[in-house]
């Protein structure tokens, strides 16, 4: 396991805690003097433990821009509580509770007492390729309380931040699977993602048009009536199966497009292409309407994300 224990001033914490696992703003409730962070192995996810005292987590659409980590949080306390708050979902998480936080949004964590936690990170794709199973969701942050299967990925967490150094990479693998499919049926059973559908003949025509879309979305012809007319099934059909989850077929399609423009405004290996070409290549014929559509999403223009970014980059380079 690795281990840093630090006392320090604010400006010290602000510098060393900043960075400790992607990019935030910590803001310290008074004098801090005690934070630590420990990574304990754990194949694929990792899972940290962390102690402190009172603080404020802020992580900004520039912090996204400058990391680049789109990765899903499992948070759980083993003393204290904490105030979270991401787009429209507000919760208090408290020891026998757990909360899952995408790192891909702005949102706020509130930490009011000197406590301990853990954190899971799970990869973006592999939360939602074994998480969600390929459905579609918009999916902020959540919370799960009570007895049953909450209680018991709470307690596997914290069985692991004690013994998972005594395991060999293959055992890691193997409890990180289980983990990976009690959080999946978690999210799934309690979410409505339809997961006891899951190997049905209905989902498998699901992964089949999202596998569809995810290589056509950036088609400027794309439509419905092409998405329905490609995977054999009727109109009505695709849009009822879109709907037992909440979302349009069009909708997918924009909110995929904007993502994916977002992805390569961040890129600085996309810095020569005009914000106009990229919205174009992600399928966009109008730039002032995706510049639009891209604030409403993500509350930064596309301009002030691109200008945001190059900023860090000459100060990293100065």
């Amino acid at each position: 396991m690795s281990h840093t224990s630090t006392n320090f001033d604010d400006r010290k914490f602000l510098k060393s805690v900043s960075r400790g696992i992607y990019r935030i703003s910590p803001l310290p409730h008074g004098k801090f003097r005690h934070h630590s962070l420990q990574r304990i192995p754990l194949a694929k996810p990792e899972l940290y433990r962390i102690e402190s005292d009172p603080f404020t987590v802020r992580r900004f659409d520039e912090h996204i821009a400058d990391d680049s980590v789109f990765d899903f949080f499992v948070h759980t306390h083993l003393k204290g509580s904490a105030e979270i708050v991401q787009g429209e979902a507000e919760f208090t998480l408290e020891p026998g509770a757990l909360a899952v936080v995408a790192g891909g949004t702005p949102y706020s964590i509130d930490y009011t007492q000197k406590g301990s936690r853990l954190i899971l990170r799970v990869p973006h794709q592999v939360f939602h390729e074994r998480v969600l199973g390929r459905q579609i969701c918009e999916f902020g942050a959540r919370i799960y309380t009570g007895g049953g299967l909450p209680r018991i990925v709470i307690n596997l967490l914290a069985s692991l931040s004690e013994e998972a150094d005594k395991l060999s990479l293959t055992e890691q693998y193997t409890v990180a699977e289980s983990l990976l499919e009690l959080i999946s049926f978690l999210c799934r059973s309690q979410n409505g993602l339809n997961g006891e559908h899951r190997g049905s003949a209905q989902a498998a025509r699901m992964c089949k048009i999202l596998s569809y879309l995810e290589e056509n979305y950036s088609d400027h012809e794309l439509t419905p009536a092409k998405v329905a007319s490609a995977n054999a099934v009727s109109i009505r059909h695709l849009h009822n199966l879109f709907r037992q989850s909440d979302m349009t077929v069009c909708k997918w399609i924009w909110d995929r497009r904007l993502k994916s423009a977002r992805e390569d405004l961040i890129d600085p290996a996309m810095s020569n292409k005009t914000i106009s070409d990229i919205a174009y290549g992600k399928g966009f014929n109008d730039s002032a309407h995706f510049s639009r559509a891209f604030r409403s999403k993500f509350g930064i223009s596309p301009s002030a994300l691109r200008n945001k970014m190059r900023e860090q980059q000459e100060q990293g380079n100065s």
